[in-house]
């Protein structure tokens, strides 16, 4: 299974996120169901090992804080836009909580062959296809003062990727509210007994 940590966006900004990659001609807009902040992304783990993931998110400890969208930006190398993202106003209590993840994560004794590169805290909007870079440099350059509704972050979750003909889909397995255990969810060991690891 290929799980990551994020953070979810209220509907209501994700719709209103929505129609600024929907626009850019040769961009794989990402759905307002998609849309998070990833905390930090694991890849593909086994039964067992998702088990102890969950038990160590599960002793992640936060206070819920506020965030709000803020600007737009692109992941790119020299050749080729890859990524078409919005931020969000700097938190330093964001960056914690990442911090923190990954640290319990680290601290495993089968440590998850994790992405290592530096948080960068991001809404991704599109995955680029052929869209030509100067489009998406115009997008941000007409759109860059966006942002949202402040809200509130009182939770974070574990999400399972599922490869679908339409893109990838993204489902939270496990909610976590800083306290004592994971936040009610779909019980981890019924998710995972429907899934076949062959």
């Amino acid at each position: 299974m290929r799980l990551f940590v994020g953070v979810e966006i209220p509907h209501d900004i994700a719709t209103d996120l929505y129609p600024l990659g929907r626009a850019i001609k040769g961009l794989d807009a990402q759905t307002p169901e998609n849309m998070h902040i990833t905390l930090k992304f694991i890849g593909n783990v086994d039964p067992g090992l998702a088990g102890e993931i969950d038990q160590a998110l599960s002793q992640v400890a936060f206070e819920p804080f506020d965030l709000q969208v803020s600007g737009l930006d692109m992941f790119a190398s020299n050749r080729k836009v890859r990524i078409f993202w919005a931020g969000v106003k700097d938190q330093p209590a964001l960056r914690t909580l990442a911090n923190r993840v990954e640290n319990a994560l680290l601290a495993l004794e089968e440590c998850p062959d994790m992405d290592m590169r530096k948080f960068t805290p991001h809404i991704t909007l599109g995955r680029n296809r052929d869209a030509a870079r100067a489009v998406v440099e115009q997008a941000i350059v007409d759109h860059g003062d966006v942002s949202s509704r402040v809200f509130t972050v009182d939770r974070f979750c574990l999400y399972e990727s599922h490869a679908t003909a339409d893109g990838p889909e993204f489902r939270v397995i496990a909610a976590y509210d800083g306290k004592d255990g994971p936040l009610p969810e779909p019980d981890l060991s019924e998710a995972f007994a429907t899934e076949d690891f062959q």
